[in-house]
């Protein structure tokens, strides 16, 4: 079974805030939050006539804000959004049933425990990130486990998720890419993702004995970690990529976000060098068993 919600190959939208993902959009998004298929969404854009034409705003204002409710020259512009569908209707009359199908088995196991086992495929710190009116904070709110597939009682799930884990169990249980590990969890959705939570009754079937995360770690790097203004594939696939909650309260309307960091600071992805570092630690590591051998 895989993840129907993700999926961006079914719904596109010219919507301007969708551009930094070549305009694709997640069934999830487009069937669960917005529900704007097929018959679209409305949105506002703050306008100023003054500005629009290469005037000076009397109050100095170069961009419409909250500020400039109330002025004359302040208007909103309504704009009308249309999804497009990008897979025949046959074929998106099969999408619909397979996501009814997986909505029923969420719905199954929500709730109730359930029994996991998967390969850790990588450890990423849970940061949340709250903007003020002066400053920026990170925090750590604990650690997410990344899972290629696992299996959730008898039912293999081939597709990404995600287990919640507290800073004090990852101190105590110190998981690494490569685990084999067992456990009993309640599993959910959360944005369109799987998410494993509740975990207890740990067993590792096999250690990888490889590196990871501590708290102490987190702590000291976390003041480095680098935010992308876009939200690349590989970086979003990446072992030092994590999407990081985001809440903005320097307006009265708190805003809810997410946002991409880099682990490895990277300032920006065209130069990244991870994947050459990986290989070449992979490589010590293979020369350094050869020579135990």
């Amino acid at each position: 079974m895989v993840n129907p919600y993700k999926r961006s190959d079914v719904f596109a939208c010219r919507y301007e805030g969708h551009a930094k993902f070549n305009n694709r959009v997640s069934a999830y998004h487009v069937l669960r939050v917005k529900q704007c298929y097929p018959d679209g969404c409305l949105a506002f854009k703050w306008r100023c006539e003054l500005l629009n034409k290469g005037k000076t705003c009397p109050k100095r204002f170069k961009h419409v804000g909250r500020k400039c409710f109330g002025c004359k020259h302040f208007y909103d512009e309504k704009i009308n959004h249309q999804p497009q569908l990008l897979i025949g209707q046959d074929d998106y009359q099969n999408f619909l049933d397979e996501l009814e199908e997986f909505e029923e088995w969420i719905e199954s196991i929500k709730g109730r425990p359930v029994e996991f086992w998967g390969m850790v495929s990588s450890v990423k710190p849970r940061i949340t990130k709250v903007i003020t009116s002066d400053k920026s904070t990170l925090s750590l709110e604990g650690y997410f486990l990344h899972f290629n597939d696992a299996y959730f009682n008898e039912v293999h799930w081939e597709d990404h998720c995600w287990a919640i884990l507290y800073a004090d169990q990852q101190q105590r249980y110190q998981f690494a890419s490569g685990d084999d590990v067992e456990f009993r969890c309640h599993a959910g959705m959360d944005k369109g993702r799987l998410i494993v939570t509740k975990i207890r009754n740990v067993e590792f079937r096999q250690k990888s004995q490889r590196s990871t995360w501590t708290n102490s770690q987190t702590l000291v790097a976390k003041g480095a970690f680098t935010a992308f203004n876009e939200q690349p594939a590989k970086c979003l696939h990446c072992d030092q990529g994590v999407l990081v909650d985001v809440v903005d309260k320097s307006n009265p309307t708190w805003q809810r976000k997410r946002e991409l960091f880099c682990l490895r600071s990277y300032p920006d992805p065209a130069v990244c060098g991870y994947a050459a570092e990986k290989l070449l630690d992979e490589a010590d590591m293979d020369v350094a068993h050869e020579d135990n051998c």
